[in-house]
């Protein structure tokens, strides 16, 4: 192969990278099409909420809050974070951070709409009226909870299994935290009534209120980001670092 060829492919491996043709690589915390997905997954449940709600509001990302999910992941364990309700051990600004996990084996298991999905079909055990539920209804009243507008998740392949779950060495385990923190003793997820008639000053989008406010540290992926990104993928390193020493060989 000259050349030319071997730089041809390489460029065609780092476009195809952001299609999907790499789908074998684990989405990063900062892959602007994972977090489209998680953000977008999360709107969509909230804003189709049954019965409706008054004061949903509309979610967006938030790095920390991914760094934190992506840390507890590598854990590979079946339960919850325990510093997520110490009071301001998690978070620069949220005194407290939810938590929901998603288990699953293999990795082909798993995609972000499926795993939200299971979160939200608990709610058909969930009852608003007296706030009861018949079996398990956390991870949907979490991802209900009102007040809770920022989120960060991550995916990991736990090669040695997940405690208390399985040793599959495809065991996935994906986790979101949330700022604040929803399921308060004593509290329903949100107010029942007409979409967005309790959001105040805040603007309705899509049957949510829209929360304008944005922490310092509040990430967006930039495109320069998003190429560094593709850049670092390991494939990519390999492919490029074979066309320079193919170059340095022939001349």
């Amino acid at each position: 192969m000259d050349l030319s060829s071997c730089l041809a492919l390489w460029i065609s491996t780092l476009l195809a990278s952001s299609s999907g043709a790499l789908s074998h690589v684990l989405p990063d915390i900062a892959d602007p099409e994972f977090i489209r997905r998680c953000v977008q997954a999360h709107n969509v449940y909230r804003s189709r909420a049954n019965p409706p709600a008054a004061n949903m509001r509309l979610m967006s990302w938030d790095d920390s809050l991914a760094r934190g999910a992506r840390s507890w992941a590598r854990h590979c364990k079946a339960s919850h974070n325990p510093v997520l309700q110490q009071v301001g051990r998690s978070h620069p600004e949220f005194r407290r951070v939810g938590e929901n996990i998603w288990l699953g084996a293999p990795y082909s298991a798993f995609t972000v709409e499926s795993a939200i999905h299971t979160w939200n079909k608990e709610g058909a055990d969930y009852t608003h009226q007296n706030q009861s539920c018949a079996r398990i209804c956390g991870h949907y009243t979490q991802l209900m909870w009102a007040t809770s507008y920022k989120i960060g998740c991550a995916v990991h392949v736990c090669s040695r299994g997940i405690d208390n779950f399985s040793t599959n060495p495809e065991s996935t385990i994906f986790v979101c935290d949330y700022g604040d923190a929803g399921n308060v003793f004593g509290f329903p997820p949100y107010i029942v009534g007409l979409a967005c008639s309790s959001c105040g000053a805040e603007k309705c989008k899509d049957k949510l209120c829209r929360y304008d406010w944005t922490p310092g540290w509040d990430f967006v992926p930039s495109s320069a980001h998003r190429l560094s990104h593709w850049l670092n993928n390991p494939v990519l390193r390999i492919s490029f670092g074979m066309c320079l020493l193919l170059f340095y060989a022939t001349h």
